[in-house]
């Protein structure tokens, strides 16, 4: 059977049939493929997990201390002694104490301290005052011989031996003596050491820079006799003997070990070692027939070396030496003190006597 239209191509129904076949065909597959791919996805599936119980927590909790508690040292119970009667043991005596004059207040640590401090932030909050009196924490700043020093805490070793009291430096450190002691505030330590081959303290203790102090530093800064027999090996108020102050009994030499020593556990932190042209040396008896002691300039430049790492502190050591010879020794004594100097971040000065002493 054939469709015919006016103006139009005769349709068959056998084309209309075949179109109609293909769609239904089209229409079943692309449900079937659906079909296919909705049936193959998993089900989700949602599972809720019971939440961890407190007693688990408790558990962990006291494993914990009980780990602590093994990594901790339990305090050792020191045992005392009781005794139900007084006991005839007594204490030792306090050491005495270095205090400054509280009368007059230009000696007063304290109260200078207080005043550095004050005129030290009006220096830096522009008010040209500088650092204060001692730039904060008991330093002062000063010369000696030439070198600018800031210190807190600063030593003089002197070797008191005749051969070098004969070069005639004892003027000169009057001199310069004053000058660095003039540069101290009273919140500043010093002191004084004379050696030949021992050492012997001009004050027991450091002591601090004031006006009484100072004075009589420069008092006892000079040579003194004494008859036979009754010399000193200590620093008296009148001054020091030559070649007694600072001896060792049972030695020989001249070196400045024992005073180095002395000084850096007193606590100073810049030490000025005067000396001549002649590297440390010690016999173990006297003079003539005492056992030269091999290798000792070494062991003093070694100790110099060790002082930062065995007293956890930085102490300069600068050396103050005579004008050396043209000798071998000479030149040897200049090698040995520049080394000694540099050890310890300090620095060398060669200074030529202004007047000669007597011979």
């Amino acid at each position: 059977m054939v469709v015919e239209q006016k103006g139009q191509k005769k349709v068959p129904w056998s084309a209309i049939f075949a179109s109609v076949l293909a769609h239904v065909a089209i229409i079943g597959g692309a449900g079937y493929l659906t079909i296919l791919v909705v049936a193959a996805r998993p089900k989700v599936m949602f599972e809720a997990k019971q939440p961890p119980g407190l007693p688990a927590r408790k558990l962990e909790h006291s494993i914990r201390v009980k780990q602590m508690q093994e990594q901790m040292r339990k305090p050792q119970i020191m045992q005392r002694l009781v005794a139900d009667a007084p006991s005839a043991v007594s204490l030792p005596e306090m050491p005495r104490m270095e205090m400054p004059d509280q009368k007059n207040l230009r000696d007063t640590p304290v109260l200078n301290a207080r005043v550095g401090s004050i005129l030290g932030s009006l220096g830096s909050s522009g008010g040209g005052a500088g650092r204060g009196l001692t730039g904060g924490g008991g330093y002062s700043d000063t010369k000696f011989f030439g070198e600018n020093v800031r210190t807190r805490a600063v030593i003089v070793l002197l070797d008191t031996s005749q051969t070098v009291i004969n070069l005639g430096v004892l003027d000169d450190l009057v001199r310069e003596a004053t000058t660095m002691l003039n540069g101290l505030a009273p919140v500043t330590k010093f002191n004084m050491i004379g050696y030949v081959d021992g050492a012997a303290p001009m004050f027991k203790t450091m002591v601090f820079a004031t006006e009484a102090r100072k004075k009589e530093a420069l008092a006892r800064l000079k040579t003194r006799t004494a008859m036979k027999g009754q010399e000193s090996t200590e620093w008296s108020k009148d001054g020091f003997v030559p070649n007694y102050v600072g001896n060792l009994a049972g030695y020989s030499g001249s070196t400045p070990w024992k005073a180095l020593e002395m000084a850096v556990e007193m606590g100073a932190d810049t030490i000025f070692l005067i000396t001549d042209d002649d590297v440390p040396n010690v016999k173990q008896g006297d003079a003539r027939t005492g056992k030269q002691i091999e290798g000792h300039d070494r062991d003093v430049l070694r100790y110099v070396k060790s002082i930062e790492t065995k007293f956890g502190r930085p102490v300069k050591v600068n050396v103050v030496m005579t004008t050396p010879r043209k000798t071998a020794r000479g030149q040897e004594s200049l090698q040995f003190y520049r080394d000694l100097s540099k050890a310890s971040g300090g620095k060398l000065t060669i200074f030529e006597p202004s007047k000669k002493g007597r011979k």
